[in-house]
């Protein structure tokens, strides 16, 4: 990617960016109210234990919210998204089928003080993670990306800082996706994000007064059938060998 200077004296190239998906889907209503009524049995109380408060529904067991038949509707919808932000990333979909290991809840309660509702993790099971947003009440705050690395943009050492207290004392003029490395998507209802589920991400606290509903989930990306000659894609679980990882039993020989 690359795109001129703003007096068009030179080029600029954007080297390994990390491409975010975000799609609102408040034209088709029927969604939010899916999730409140029909996908009741997978919410869960939000617990405290050592780690602070659990408030996804991965820890509590609920993870199949995409088996649920209510919420096809919506699933296949997300395939649609899926698609086109594998175009937008240069990629054939047409080779792929989407997946769904897991889907659950995350009920981010409103703030007893902490910083952050989930610190700083990645997904790595999966090839895209995605969060819809079913209720974000005011001030509920958002997801938060993390470069997980130095900046490769900002290779002046001590020449890179921002002021947060005086702008006048800062050498950045203005925060951006080059030099800064958080970044921080503030979504409404409605909104659907994807990204890859490598990439390092955090979930503010909400300072709202009522509960911020969201519903999070892992894609894997396998090969179909007529392109299994390929060198590299993953194959559909059906062609999967499973074993149990236990050891052998030699009857008390040694």
């Amino acid at each position: 990617m690359h795109f001129p200077t703003d007096d068009n004296s030179a080029t600029l190239h954007a080297l390994f960016p990390t491409l975010v998906y975000q799609a609102n889907l408040t034209d088709d209503p029927s969604y939010p109210f899916a999730f409140e009524d029909d996908a009741e049995p997978f919410r869960f109380q939000v617990e405290s234990g050592s780690g602070g408060k659990h408030f996804a529904g991965e820890y509590h067991g609920k993870i199949l919210l995409h088996q649920q038949e209510s919420l096809q509707p919506f699933f296949r919808i997300l395939a649609e998204h899926v698609g086109k932000y594998l175009r937008v990333l240069g990629m054939k979909p047409d080779f792929f089928d989407m997946q769904c290991l897991k889907s659950w809840f995350v009920l981010c309660e409103p703030s007893d003080g902490e910083d952050n509702a989930m610190m700083s993790h990645n997904h790595s099971c999966s090839d895209i993670s995605w969060v819809y947003y079913v209720d974000v009440p005011a001030d509920a705050g958002g997801v938060r990306f993390h470069s997980g690395q130095s900046l490769s943009t900002a290779p002046f050492g001590s020449a890179f800082h921002y002021d947060w207290h005086d702008k006048r004392k800062s050498a950045v003029n203005n925060l951006n996706c080059w030099n800064r490395d958080t970044w921080s998507i503030q979504p409404t209802v409605g909104d659907l994000l994807m990204f890859p589920g490598h990439q390092l991400h955090s979930v503010d606290s909400n300072h709202g007064e009522t509960t911020r509903i969201s519903i999070a989930g892992d894609l894997a990306l396998t090969l179909r059938e007529e392109h299994l000659n390929l060198e590299f894609g993953r194959t559909a679980q059906k062609h999967w060998l499973q074993l149990p990882l236990t050891e052998r039993d030699d009857g008390g020989r040694s």
